[in-house]
């Protein structure tokens, strides 16, 4: 195991996966990214998986509940002293752990994921063929993402006339714009442009966009994006009313767009995998 660890903080990614093998014929791993276990499902190394964080598990990664996977505790707060006894050789993270990423180098080597960007496919292959690399599934990766390729240009020449979309994150009665590689990048929807009153916000290191009920009808999309922030974390009280929402866009004039709500755990807590992705794709083309 500490072969491991040592190969990975200073080799390269090539160089570990040719000597992964011979350091340990098993790798072990803690995933804290939603998206890199759904690739690991969807490459068949389950069995490499040993820790979890299952109190958010989407229901397409119902499997993960399973015993044999162990509970490392929240996506924003791991349990360090679980990750200790369980040691594994690897942990797999995103920007959500960022605050816990040096107490979690201290018990093992941490690989960052991230699918961001101005090219959101190069990111996304670099992410899933880096991860692949780790337990000598390489060759499997770069068939599921020629696979996967093929699903998006067939998605994209499947959408009719010249939808536009617009894309938001609901929290507790609030809406937020969003920006989706996934629609715009991808699939090569064209976003609805804000209205001229509407400016971005500062908050810390972030920039959000607020949007009203009014900017939204404003904007007239010809499908209105939901993903539920409420919802996908819990906080059933506090999610979105989408009746309600309709009826409050039709008095300000926006009759005739329509909304999709999207699956929230998948939209908001996972994403950026082999399998979320494609179903993430079939949501939005089914939706326009």
């Amino acid at each position: 195991m500490m072969n491991l660890r040592k190969i990975l903080a200073v080799g390269t990614l090539v160089a570990f996966s040719q000597l992964s093998t011979a350091a340990t014929s098993s790798p072990t791993a803690a995933i804290f990214d939603l998206g890199s276990l759904d690739t690991m499902a969807a490459l068949g190394l389950e069995a490499h998986v040993v820790g979890i964080p299952k109190q958010t598990l989407p229901d397409y990664l119902t499997q993960f509940k399973d015993a044999r996977y162990t509970d490392v505790g929240g996506l924003k707060t791991p349990d360090i002293e679980t990750l200790k006894a369980l040691n594994p050789d690897i942990v797999v993270i995103t920007g959500r752990q960022a605050a816990s990423k040096a107490e979690l180098e201290a018990v093992s080597t941490v690989k960052q994921v991230d699918a961001s960007g101005d090219d959101y496919w190069q990111s996304l292959h670099n992410n899933v063929t880096s991860l692949a690399a780790l337990f000598d599934a390489k060759a499997s990766a770069d068939t599921a993402l020629t696979a996967l390729n093929t699903n998006i240009e067939t998605s994209k020449m499947a959408i009719e006339g010249a939808p536009t979309v617009l894309f938001v994150t609901h929290n507790n009665g609030s809406f937020g714009l969003r920006d989706e590689p996934i629609a715009t990048q991808l699939l090569g929807l064209a976003t609805s442009p804000l209205p001229d009153h509407v400016k971005p916000q500062q908050r810390g290191t972030r920039t959000f966009t607020s949007l009203t009920i009014k900017d939204m009808a404003e904007m007239t999309p010809t499908t209105l994006f939901i993903i539920d922030r409420s919802a996908a974390i819990g906080n059933t009280k506090e999610a979105l009313d989408i009746e309600k929402l309709k009826a409050d866009l039709a008095a300000q004039g926006g009759q005739s767009i329509k909304v999709a709500y999207l699956s929230p755990k998948l939209w908001y807590l996972s994403g950026n995998g082999l399998q979320s992705l494609n179903m993430q794709i079939k949501e939005i083309t089914d939706a326009l």
